[in-house]
């Protein structure tokens, strides 16, 4: 597990730990974990994941890769270096599939979206982070793993919508004004779902609330 200290990262870890899978999570601040310290199933390894041997020493003896990584403030690091990282480390390794987090409006979902999500990437200061999530999908798509590349709209701990659907980018409709919020906890559920199927493989999805 990258990205586990995340607030949709620690729900990703909630629900693997819940169904019984050994996961290993690797990150800079490993305290944030602690309320799974006692848990047998959870390894907590400290490291960065723009830092190659890091990546690499967690994913050994693991099947897949899920990574909720984000920009660390201004740093961009964590998605492009990260990246890169993650598929070096698929390349070296037994992994069989890798499951990505991204957002809707970056990458191909960006024609998509409305103006003004892209106006508020804008004035928030986000385009580059928007930048670099395509530049993910871009490199995850040169690659010959297999992944799934996860383009979620607004994420929220807690909502009144009653789940969320698929879609892949071939059918999926224009968004007007901001997507409707999404919970955290059913985008990990379905990242986790992606570890035994085929269906979205070497694929771009886009999770949606249910409107």
């Amino acid at each position: 597990m990258l990205g586990g200290t995340g607030r949709t990262g620690q729900y990703i870890i909630e629900q693997a730990l819940k169904h019984g899978l050994r996961v290993t999570a690797l990150a800079r601040n490993p305290d944030k974990l602690n309320k799974w310290a006692d848990n047998a199933n959870l390894e907590i390894l400290k490291g960065d994941v723009s830092h190659f041997p890091d990546v690499y020493n967690a994913v050994q003896g693991n099947d897949a890769i899920v990574s909720a990584l984000g920009r660390d403030g201004r740093n961009l690091d964590a998605i492009t270096k990260g990246t890169e990282n993650i598929i070096a480390a698929v390349q070296k390794s037994e992994i069989k599939k890798t499951i990505c987090l991204s957002s809707f409006g970056a990458g191909s979902t960006h024609p998509y979206s409305d103006w003004i999500l892209k106006l508020i990437v804008h004035l928030s200061g986000l385009s580059s982070a928007f930048q670099a999530k395509a530049h993910q999908e871009l490199l995850l798509y040169k690659s010959k793993i297999n992944f799934t590349l996860v383009m979620a709209g607004t994420l929220a701990d807690q909502t009144h919508a009653n789940g969320c659907f698929a879609y892949s980018t071939n059918n999926l409709p224009r968004i007007n004004g901001l997507p409707d919020k999404i919970e955290r906890v059913a985008v990990a559920k379905f990242m986790l779902e992606q570890l035994d199927s085929t269906h979205w493989v070497r694929n771009t999805v886009c999770l949606l609330a249910e409107r």
